[in-house]
């Protein structure tokens, strides 16, 4: 065993974890993040405020907090570009990916969603971060039947948008047509990603298990009620 993962029974942020996970052949056990948070969020090494939790046997050590644990696979498994400039990017990528998780839950339930106020944040916010992302890839060079989002490899910064909209249009179908209309590249990129072998049987089972279960809560039937 080379991992332990600490997360609630949802895939929102830990399925960016766990595509990383299998798309390197690690292997790892998934345990629920009421055995760490919040009672002993403090115990463990760099403790972090809220799951995921990443315990790593061969450091013998926790990390906590979503970007650090994706930067740490990364570099470990050489999934990070290798210019300085496309590491920078590939850092970018899942720092945006994080802000659109919390743009979409509104602050992770701190607000729930109504009719306007989502339509409000469809037309001008998502569409704009589908965009953002859209022309990222394109300035190096992904194309709707090639390429990646920072070359021509496959980077973390790959699996973060295929975590983030991947899980999103799964979950809620009516922004796939979003995706493809403002991020075409995007979008066949997620496809081809999803399609990896080391991904396609996880996906498949996982999205057996969960359903269309996205984030949970109250803020998840909101969404669900906008969403239709």
């Amino acid at each position: 065993m080379d991992y332990r993962l600490y997360y609630w029974n949802i895939p929102f942020r830990g399925v960016f974890v766990e595509l990383l996970l299998h798309e390197v052949g690690a292997s790892y056990q998934r345990l629920d993040a009421s055995e760490i948070y919040p009672e002993k969020s403090l115990q463990i090494d760099n403790p972090g405020m809220a799951p995921p939790y990443l315990y790593d046997y061969g450091m013998q050590k926790t990390i906590a907090q979503l970007p650090a644990i994706m930067l740490h696979l990364a570099h470990k498994y050489d999934y990070l570009p290798r210019p300085a400039e496309e590491q920078t990017m590939a850092l970018k990528a899942i720092l945006d990916c994080g802000d659109v998780l919390m743009e979409v839950t509104r602050f992770y339930g701190l607000q729930m969603w109504d009719k306007a106020a989502w339509e409000t944040f469809r037309e001008r916010r998502l569409s704009r971060w589908m965009q953002l992302f859209e022309k990222t890839g394109r300035e190096y060079g992904l194309q709707q039947d090639r390429g990646f989002m920072l070359g021509n490899s496959i980077s973390v910064a790959d699996i973060a948008v295929t975590a983030l909209f991947g899980t999103l249009t799964h979950c809620y179908p009516a922004l796939a047509a979003d995706l493809n209309r403002q991020a075409p590249s995007l979008a066949a990129l997620i496809q081809r990603i999803e399609q990896r072998p080391a991904l396609a049987d996880f996906l498949a089972q996982q999205r057996q298990h969960y359903g269309r279960a996205y984030c949970g809560g109250d803020i998840e039937r909101s969404l669900q009620q906008v969403l239709g």
